[in-house]
Protein backbone atom coordinates (compact mmCIF):
# COMPACT_ATOMS: atom_id res chain seq x y z
CA UNK A 1 0.00 0.00 0.00
CA UNK A 2 1.06 3.60 -0.03
CA UNK A 3 0.30 6.55 1.70
CA UNK A 4 -4.01 7.13 2.09
CA UNK A 5 -4.37 3.28 2.64
CA UNK A 6 -1.60 3.06 5.58
CA UNK A 7 -3.48 6.21 7.30
CA UNK A 8 -6.69 4.77 6.17
CA UNK A 9 -5.80 1.14 8.02
CA UNK A 10 -4.16 3.26 10.70
CA UNK A 11 -7.15 5.50 11.67
CA UNK A 12 -9.19 2.35 11.72
CA UNK A 13 -7.13 0.24 13.79
CA UNK A 14 -7.00 3.02 16.35
CA UNK A 15 -10.94 3.08 16.34
CA UNK A 16 -11.70 -0.55 16.37
CA UNK A 17 -9.02 -1.65 19.25
CA UNK A 18 -9.71 1.69 20.72
CA UNK A 19 -6.27 2.60 21.29
CA UNK A 20 -4.09 5.82 20.71
CA UNK A 21 -4.75 7.45 17.32
CA UNK A 22 -1.66 9.84 17.61
CA UNK A 23 0.92 6.68 17.92
CA UNK A 24 -1.53 4.52 14.93
CA UNK A 25 -0.97 7.33 13.03
CA UNK A 26 2.55 8.38 13.81
CA UNK A 27 3.55 4.59 13.33
CA UNK A 28 1.29 4.52 9.80
CA UNK A 29 4.24 4.70 7.54
CA UNK A 30 7.01 4.14 9.79
CA UNK A 31 8.43 0.74 8.12
CA UNK A 32 8.42 2.33 5.07
CA UNK A 33 10.33 5.60 6.16
CA UNK A 34 12.81 3.36 7.72
CA UNK A 35 13.43 0.74 4.74
CA UNK A 36 12.59 2.75 1.40
CA UNK A 37 15.60 4.70 1.85
CA UNK A 38 17.76 1.77 3.19
CA UNK A 39 16.97 0.35 -0.33
CA UNK A 40 15.98 3.08 -2.59
CA UNK A 41 19.15 5.45 -1.52
CA UNK A 42 22.10 3.29 -0.23
CA UNK A 43 20.99 0.45 -1.74
CA UNK A 44 21.80 -1.88 1.28
CA UNK A 45 18.77 -4.16 1.12
CA UNK A 46 17.89 -6.18 -1.94
CA UNK A 47 13.96 -4.76 -1.78
CA UNK A 48 12.51 -2.00 0.25
CA UNK A 49 10.75 -4.18 2.62
CA UNK A 50 13.55 -5.21 5.60
CA UNK A 51 14.68 -4.22 7.93
CA UNK A 52 10.86 -2.59 9.51
CA UNK A 53 8.54 -4.94 7.95
CA UNK A 54 9.55 -7.48 10.24
CA UNK A 55 8.24 -9.27 13.61
CA UNK A 56 11.74 -8.16 15.40
CA UNK A 57 11.64 -4.45 14.19
CA UNK A 58 8.26 -4.70 15.42
CA UNK A 59 8.70 -5.89 18.76
CA UNK A 60 11.56 -3.71 19.51
CA UNK A 61 10.31 -0.50 18.29
CA UNK A 62 7.09 -1.22 20.77
CA UNK A 63 9.83 -1.92 23.44
CA UNK A 64 11.38 1.47 22.76
CA UNK A 65 7.38 3.28 22.31
CA UNK A 66 6.36 1.59 25.71
CA UNK A 67 9.69 3.24 27.27
CA UNK A 68 9.57 6.40 25.82
CA UNK A 69 5.67 6.97 25.67
CA UNK A 70 4.16 4.98 28.32
CA UNK A 71 1.80 1.68 27.74
CA UNK A 72 -1.60 3.79 26.25
CA UNK A 73 1.16 5.23 23.12
CA UNK A 74 2.66 1.87 22.86
CA UNK A 75 -0.85 -0.11 23.06
CA UNK A 76 -1.51 2.45 19.53
CA UNK A 77 2.06 1.81 18.59
CA UNK A 78 1.30 -2.06 17.43
CA UNK A 79 -1.77 -1.27 16.57
CA UNK A 80 -0.90 1.06 13.80
CA UNK A 81 2.14 -1.27 13.22
CA UNK A 82 0.33 -4.68 12.23
CA UNK A 83 -2.37 -2.09 10.39
CA UNK A 84 0.75 -1.49 8.18
CA UNK A 85 2.07 -5.03 8.01
CA UNK A 86 -1.46 -6.52 7.46
CA UNK A 87 -2.14 -3.80 4.55
CA UNK A 88 1.15 -4.74 2.77
CA UNK A 89 0.96 -8.70 3.10
CA UNK A 90 -1.95 -8.37 1.55
CA UNK A 91 -0.61 -6.17 -1.08
CA UNK A 92 2.31 -8.23 -1.25
CA UNK A 93 -0.28 -10.74 -2.39
CA UNK A 94 -1.46 -9.13 -5.27
CA UNK A 95 1.85 -7.61 -6.65
CA UNK A 96 5.87 -8.30 -6.85
CA UNK A 97 7.81 -8.79 -3.16
CA UNK A 98 6.66 -10.17 -0.09
CA UNK A 99 6.52 -9.19 3.49
CA UNK A 100 9.91 -10.96 5.21
CA UNK A 101 8.29 -11.41 8.48
CA UNK A 102 10.43 -13.49 10.24
CA UNK A 103 13.56 -11.88 8.78
CA UNK A 104 16.65 -12.29 9.85
CA UNK A 105 15.33 -15.87 11.90
CA UNK A 106 14.15 -17.21 8.33
CA UNK A 107 16.18 -17.51 5.15
CA UNK A 108 13.67 -15.99 1.81
CA UNK A 109 14.58 -16.14 -1.48
CA UNK A 110 14.69 -11.88 -1.49
CA UNK A 111 12.36 -10.82 -4.05
CA UNK A 112 14.66 -8.31 -5.69
CA UNK A 113 12.79 -4.59 -5.02
CA UNK A 114 12.24 -1.39 -6.73
CA UNK A 115 15.01 1.27 -6.34
CA UNK A 116 12.91 4.42 -6.28
CA UNK A 117 9.17 6.11 -6.02
CA UNK A 118 8.64 5.48 -9.61
CA UNK A 119 9.75 1.54 -9.98
CA UNK A 120 7.50 1.02 -7.00
CA UNK A 121 4.53 2.53 -8.42
CA UNK A 122 4.99 0.64 -11.47
CA UNK A 123 4.85 -2.81 -8.86
CA UNK A 124 0.90 -1.97 -8.10
CA UNK A 125 -1.68 -4.04 -9.77
CA UNK A 126 -4.86 -2.07 -10.58
CA UNK A 127 -6.41 -4.21 -7.83
CA UNK A 128 -4.38 -3.20 -5.36
CA UNK A 129 -5.13 0.39 -6.23
CA UNK A 130 -8.57 -0.14 -5.66
CA UNK A 131 -8.68 -1.89 -2.39
CA UNK A 132 -6.84 0.82 -1.54
CA UNK A 133 -8.99 3.60 -2.64
CA UNK A 134 -11.90 1.50 -0.76
CA UNK A 135 -10.14 1.62 2.04
CA UNK A 136 -9.08 5.20 2.09
CA UNK A 137 -13.08 5.30 1.65
CA UNK A 138 -14.43 3.36 4.54
CA UNK A 139 -11.78 5.58 6.68
CA UNK A 140 -13.30 8.67 5.52
CA UNK A 141 -16.59 7.81 5.79
CA UNK A 142 -16.02 6.35 9.49
CA UNK A 143 -14.30 9.34 10.30
CA UNK A 144 -16.93 11.90 8.83
CA UNK A 145 -19.59 9.97 9.98
CA UNK A 146 -17.65 9.79 13.42
CA UNK A 147 -17.65 13.63 13.10
CA UNK A 148 -21.01 14.61 12.20
CA UNK A 149 -22.46 12.58 15.43
CA UNK A 150 -20.18 14.56 17.15
CA UNK A 151 -21.73 17.92 16.13
CA UNK A 152 -25.17 17.16 17.12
Amino acid sequence: MILPGHIAAAWLASQITHTDTRANLAVSMFPDLVDKPIRWLLRLTPNDRIPAHSALFWVLTSMLAWSLRGRRFAHGWISGYAAHLLCDELNAHLNPGRIYFWWPFKRYSMHVGPTGLSSSLNDFSPYSLAIEGLLTLVALEAWLGRSGARDT
